[in-house]
């Protein structure tokens, strides 16, 4: 590497203000590739988190669980890959060996945040669930290969970099129309990210559109949630995501 000034914080990419190229040429401590991709079908005036048809309109935070996760179909018989956030809001990574329809537990008790989940081998043939208490935490739907969800939270010892949102609607003939937001568990100062509430930081409207904003980038505390949600007046399909960089919080 090149005899280069120092590059372990903030304030000395500030006044260069090249980020981009700062993370390409691996000037940036901890820096990996970052993006999360959620899909969702709206029915009339209900808000929700775009993620998976099948999921929660409104989100449950995990404290500390186990996952049961099963297939409707007995086809499913892949590797299921869970992206996870410990106890201590660390990152990890869980394999776990589909059976079908017969439930398997994760090795994982203390599950804190799905980040996101993969198969391997191909989509999934019937819908796959992972669940704790009842509650749905992650969803594969029949032809999916991962959880789609736009929602985050950012690991321990991290910092997301956010430089590129995206957000469309597609509604037919019904002219449907979507306002997407931004939202995070943090406001003036306060977080709620144990709790699960969500705050408006932007927003557009949508109808029957697509909106791509690049900016930035805007930073995101560890341990903090981010999602976009969508509230329509007829039904739509609603796509929104993000494309950023994770960081050493440091």
């Amino acid at each position: 590497m090149p005899n280069f000034p120092k590059t372990s914080g903030w304030p000395e990419r500030t006044w260069r203000n090249v980020y981009a190229a700062d993370v390409a040429r691996g000037y940036v401590p901890g820096a990996q590739q970052w993006h999360m991709f959620g899909i969702t079908d709206t029915a009339s005036n209900v808000e929700r988190i775009i993620r998976e048809v099948g999921m929660p309109n409104t989100m449950t935070v995990p404290n500390g669980v186990q996952l049961t996760v099963v297939s409707t179909s007995a086809a499913d018989t892949m590797t299921l890959k869970i992206r996870y956030l410990d106890g201590d809001l660390v990152e990890r990574v869980e394999a776990v060996q589909l059976t079908g329809t017969t439930p398997v537990l994760t090795q994982a008790t203390d599950i804190r945040a799905i980040n996101n989940a993969y198969v391997l081998n191909g989509g999934a043939v019937g819908t796959i669930t992972g669940s704790a208490g009842g509650v749905q935490q992650l969803r594969i739907n029949p032809g999916d290969v991962q959880y789609n969800a736009a929602l985050y939270r950012v690991p321990a010892g991290k910092r997301l970099m956010i430089a590129t949102m995206f957000a469309g609607s597609s509604s037919g003939s019904t002219v449907a129309k979507a306002i997407v937001k931004f939202e995070g568990s943090f406001a003036n100062g306060d977080r709620f990210a144990d709790q699960g509430y969500l705050h408006p930081m932007a927003a557009i409207a949508l109808q029957d559109n697509s909106e791509t904003m690049t900016f930035g980038p805007f930073a995101i505390p560890s341990g903090e949630w981010i999602a976009f949600t969508v509230i329509s007046d007829k039904p739509a399909t609603v796509s929104a995501g993000a494309f950023g960089w994770l960081e050493n919080d440091d």
